[in-house]
């Protein structure tokens, strides 16, 4: 093959991979920002459904990055139009990672903060789990033992 031969081959492959990355970049947008709006509106129940496709769009993405390094193809070499076109995505989706990584920080922060306030509000109920009497015995306990088990995964 010659050199004229190899080049125009190369391009579509190359345009192709950027746009298949373009599309990964816009879809994993779209479910981070559709993410972040669950955990806003507290519809945490509904975002387990949404983990395996971010998952899966996540490794889609990352292997759309090492093909297109791997290929040496530059953001300057791409035709203008992709060009533009992949920097809004990539900025869109730098946004949605930071929005959705800050809903579920201070959602994880709110729930944890739930979670001491009941466990020490049981714990006062309770008093001390052993007390001793002056003839150092345990006197004999009013209230039965409580056992409680958070589930604190989302």
């Amino acid at each position: 093959m010659t050199p004229a031969t190899q080049g125009p081959a190369a391009a579509p492959t190359t345009a192709a991979a950027a746009i298949e990355m373009l599309d990964l970049m816009m879809r994993l947008a779209d479910l981070l920002a559709h993410e972040t709006d669950l955990v806003r509106a507290g519809q945490v129940r509904d975002i387990g459904a949404l983990q395996r496709e971010k998952l899966r769009l996540s490794q889609l993405y990352q292997g759309a990055i090492k093909r297109l390094g791997a290929g040496g193809v530059k953001l300057i070499a791409l035709p203008a139009p992709l060009r533009a076109q992949m920097v809004a995505a990539a900025s869109r989706l730098a946004d949605a990672a930071a929005q959705n990584e800050r809903a579920l920080r201070v959602g994880r922060a709110a729930t944890r903060k739930l979670l001491d306030m009941l466990v020490d509000s049981v714990k006062s109920k309770l008093g001390p789990s052993i007390r001793y009497t002056a003839r150092r015995t345990a006197p004999v306990r009013h209230a039965p033992a409580l056992a409680i088990a958070f589930d604190r995964r989302l």
